[in-house]
């Protein structure tokens, strides 16, 4: 199997990590995918609901290894799945990302692929999102905030 133009090694196996129904706070980070092995990112779809989209602020965040401190892979989970503004413009399919569901305000479905940017980890990887997001302590996004919201999430993960 190659991935991003990297052969993977014979020993590579994907597979399927899922959440599903869970219900997050405002500004709680939850794992989605928490992997001790090395290997690489190659898909995630989410699905999420909620009773407004504050929830979209959430960057979606990588901790290498043991890492503290998380690379951030997105600036909102919007952006995530190369999407705008609260996916003002509607659903949208691409062979890397797109939105599959959407009821404006509420909830959405989306995925996105890894094959042209692989992330690869050689120590595990802990992947995360939150329920909302904050910067310089001001929380983002439409008033009154995020409210609790309830995801479903899929992550193939390429493990060896």
């Amino acid at each position: 199997m190659i991935l991003g133009g990297v052969r993977l090694p014979d020993n590579a196996r994907l597979r399927l990590y899922k959440t599903e129904n869970r219900t997050a706070h405002p500004l709680e980070e939850f794992d989605i995918y928490d992997g001790h092995r090395p290997g690489a990112l190659y898909e995630v779809a989410i699905a999420a609901a909620s009773t407004n989209f504050a929830f979209l602020e959430s960057c979606v965040r990588a901790y290498m290894g043991a890492a503290k401190t998380p690379l951030l892979l997105s600036s909102g989970m919007e952006d995530y799945f190369l999407g705008t503004y609260y996916f003002n413009r509607g659903k949208y399919y691409t062979p890397v990302a797109g939105l599959t569901h959407l009821v404006p305000d509420r909830e959405f479905s989306a995925y996105r692929f890894h094959e042209a940017d692989p992330v690869f980890f050689p120590t595990g990887l802990r992947l995360t999102i939150r329920d909302g997001e904050t910067v310089g302590g001001q929380v983002c996004g439409p008033k009154p905030g995020p409210a609790d919201t309830t995801y479903t999430t899929y992550v193939w993960v390429y493990e060896w």
